[in-house]
């Protein structure tokens, strides 16, 4: 059984999304993604949800040509009706996990938000993206990383910006779903997928963790991570 329905899911993602993306989430993107892009980039986000993180991008960067996936109609729904105020992203409504619709090299950035801990087997998914990036382009890994239930539930409660659960019982659904995968594990899964990584972003006591990677041998990575309370 799925911890929230659609609806409450949308409301969740976007009732989070500033705390989840603050200034140090965006500081790597500008120090690590942007200078490499080009002028004009190609850049997708799958299992976009709502949109918002396209959205953020759009207003960094409003040449890019944008691409967002997702199984949702309802999610879509609401990022095709943001207030897109140049190119509008292009959003389809497909499985990933059966191929990404992008040709060969056909992007220069492509992020997975709090979407790859949903996948028992990540490699394929993480294979396919690398089919689709340019050659040295970025992967943008946003995700949970495992902690013990105590800290977990003090996590909704103390972190800021963050909704009251309210239902103590939700939470514990939803600890089963984020806590899938350690920091180690993270680690693991890369470099079984061939790819190395050049930033990493720790937020909310390291139960969100930002890792930006690519594959092995494209660029001497630029090294470092960022701790975060």
């Amino acid at each position: 059984m799925a911890p929230l329905a659609e609806e409450q899911m949308l409301k969740l993602m976007v009732d989070t999304h500033e705390a989840r993306f603050d200034g140090r989430i965006w500081e790597a993107f500008d120090d690590v993604v942007v200078p490499e892009l080009p002028g004009e980039p190609s850049m997708a986000d799958l299992g976009c949800g709502p949109g918002l993180f396209l959205f953020d991008i759009h207003q960094r960067l409003p040449e890019a040509t944008l691409y967002g996936f997702d199984t949702s109609a309802v999610m879509l729904d609401v990022a095709g009706n943001l207030s897109w105020s140049a190119l509008k992203p292009h959003l389809s409504r497909c499985d990933v996990s059966k191929g990404i619709p992008l040709p060969d090299g056909g992007v220069h950035f492509i992020s997975m938000n709090f979407f790859l801990h949903q996948f028992d087997y990540p490699l394929p998914i993480l294979a396919e993206a690398l089919r689709a990036l340019k050659p040295g382009g970025w992967l943008w890994i946003y995700d949970w990383a495992r902690r013990p239930l105590e800290e977990y539930l003090r996590f909704w409660d103390v972190d800021p910006g963050l909704p009251e659960m309210g239902d103590p019982a939700l939470a514990y659904r939803l600890f089963a779903c984020h806590n899938r995968f350690t920091r180690q594990d993270w680690h693991y899964v890369f470099s079984q997928a061939g790819l190395e990584t050049a930033r990493e972003v720790e937020r909310a006591r390291g139960q969100h963790l930002l890792m930006i990677v690519r594959r092995a041998g494209a660029h001497e990575p630029a090294g470092g991570q960022d701790k975060a309370g």
